[in-house]
């Protein structure tokens, strides 16, 4: 049954030697080309691999460009963190205890010995204010100066390049 169903399924071939019969139409046919042209397929490579190359430096272009960029702003964040650093320390610098009161003394303001404190949430004042007293002021030197008189009756001295052109 097996050898039935083979030649069953197989196509018909003519035996080799036997002559197809007169009154059949039966003719050779040439073998079909079953390969496709190579050329369109190789320009198809061509352009994918060539494609892919461009968008592969196109790429790595743009993350080099991007990556300096990167580089650039953290340098500047780092100096702008500096600088930041820098100005607070000023500023604490500026509003010490210290300083505040050399800056209130140069301002003529006095330390008063017993200070009264507002509370902000009610704004009561708190403790019993005093007047702060002035030290006296240091004594001022009279220190020796020329007369005004003396002065303007020499006039101004002549300059040695007057003197020497005549004027």
């Amino acid at each position: 049954m097996s050898t039935q169903r083979a030649m069953a399924t197989s196509p018909a071939r003519p035996l080799p030697g036997a002559r197809p019969a007169p009154g059949s139409r039966l003719r050779l046919v040439p073998p079909l080309q079953t390969g496709a042209p190579r050329a369109p397929f190789v320009v198809l490579v061509g352009t994918l691999l060539v494609g892919g190359l461009v968008g592969l430096l196109v790429l790595h272009t743009a993350l080099a460009e991007d990556s300096f960029r990167l580089h650039d702003l953290k340098t500047r964040s780092a100096l702008l963190t500096d600088r930041e650093q820098a100005l607070e320390q000023q500023v604490a610098a500026a509003a010490s205890p210290k300083t505040l009161a050399a800056k209130a003394e140069a301002l003529g303001m006095v330390h008063s010995e017993n200070p009264a404190f507002i509370r902000l949430s009610d704004g009561r004042v708190l403790g019993k204010p005093k007047a702060g007293v002035a030290p006296p002021p240091p004594p001022v030197v009279a220190s020796p100066s020329p007369s005004p008189s003396s002065t303007s009756s020499s006039g101004p001295s002549p300059s040695p390049s007057s003197t020497a052109t005549g004027h």
